[in-house]
């Protein structure tokens, strides 16, 4: 585990520190002097996310909540700096290789100045970084109908509310966390689900979240699986909370619902590396119910494996976020390659892949809306059943 969180860190900061360097780099035109106290601000920001949990965890929230406003929209700014700058860069080679190709001036169309570049980025990413605050702070409904021969008639619908990735932790706002809770109320949902990552990293402090969660009764109960940051939060502090907010945890198992519905749901991977042990296989654990039910299945990676297909109706999943922040979906869609939204994987088989409800790291979301997902199962008519 040492070993694991060693490796963890040196990627980060490789990544993260080498976007400081190439930042600093390109600032340094508006930076006529002081360029020392820059670079002890820039190493202060690099590890601050760091410190911001090791404060967490020792009971200190009050001094990292501050801390953690200033750290993570920061790194929110300097993402979409880095990025700008990067396509202004390329685009700038572009002109100069088509010119010298071409056999014209490229100068003429770049900047001449590397002052002007900077402050053009930076406003750019200023008003990205404002523009991703108030969009993540949204919260979008979003509609999808699925067609099913499993469900009775006497149905009209089965409406399914489905978050993912909320990431409540030392940032989330009660004001947003109420206005969710009201939300799904407003939907009328007879069953809530979490896709994983309800919650962040540390628990200590956002018990007041669960109570709020608690509110929501639909009338065939909440059910939630385990993502990645419940692992992180803590394997046995996370079942207290979901069963303080009212979820039933599905960890590698399925219950029945009524007579024609299972719910299925599987840990994710980040539980067999915390307890160094193998799960047990998900096409397994969906083969032992009956062909017959309609099987909706829960995991929190947006992956489905072929094997699994035959046993299952529809995978809600999430994650990815979808990127959050643009660019950053090219990088998710590498490891994660499903597409967003809904698709068809089988004959009668469907998988959605959400962008996630809440946010990870910097509170922005820039082209990656967030959303609270309504899955409306249509059973047939009386007239089209027979």
């Amino acid at each position: 585990m040492k070993l694991r969180m060693l490796i963890f860190l040196s990627i980060y900061l490789s990544i993260y520190g080498g976007m400081h360097v190439y930042i600093y780099r390109k600032a340094m035109p508006l930076i006529p002097s002081g360029r020392w106290l820059v670079i002890i601000l820039f190493c202060l920001l690099v590890f601050a996310p760091i410190l911001i949990a090791r404060l967490t965890h020792s009971g200190l929230a009050t001094f990292a909540l501050p801390l953690a406003w200033i750290a993570y929209m920061w790194m929110g700014f300097a993402f979409i700096f880095f990025s700008l700058s990067l396509a202004l860069d390329f685009y700038q080679l572009v002109v100069k290789v088509a010119g010298r190709l071409a056999g014209f001036d490229g100068c003429r169309i770049i900047f001449q100045s590397p002052v002007y570049p900077v402050l053009l980025v930076t406003i750019l990413a200023a008003g990205v970084t404002i523009y991703g605050f108030f969009a993540a702070r949204q919260i979008n409904v979003k509609w999808i109908n699925i067609p099913t021969q499993k469900l009775s008639s006497e149905f009209e619908s089965f409406r399914i509310v489905q978050i993912t990735d909320v990431h409540l932790g030392l940032i989330s706002s009660e004001a947003w966390v109420k206005d969710l809770v009201q939300t799904i109320k407003d939907l009328q949902p007879d069953m809530v689900v979490s896709t994983g990552d309800l919650v962040d990293m540390q628990l200590d402090h956002i018990g007041r979240f669960a109570d709020m969660l608690r509110g929501l009764t639909p009338r065939f109960g909440k059910f939630a699986v385990r993502g990645n940051h419940e692992v992180y939060a803590g394997l046995y502090q996370d079942v207290s909370f979901f069963e303080r907010a009212g979820f039933k945890m599905l960890s590698n198992e399925g219950i029945k619902i009524g007579d024609e519905m299972t719910i299925a749901g599987v840990d994710d991977p980040a539980v067999s590396q915390r307890l160094n042990m193998e799960l047990p296989d998900e096409k397994s654990i969906l083969s032992r119910f009956s062909g017959e039910e309609f099987v909706l299945f829960l995991k929190h990676q947006p992956v489905v494996e072929a094997a699994s297909i035959p046993f299952f109706d529809v995978q809600l999943s999430g994650h990815s976020h979808g990127g959050q922040i643009f660019p950053f979906n090219f990088i998710t869609r590498l490891s994660y390659p499903a597409k967003m939204g809904l698709s068809k994987v089988g004959q009668k088989t469907w998988f959605y892949h959400s962008r996630g409800t809440g946010t990870w790291g910097p509170p922005i979301r820039v082209l990656a809306p967030p959303e609270v997902t309504v899955i409306e199962l249509q059973p047939p008519t009386a007239s089209q059943k027979e």
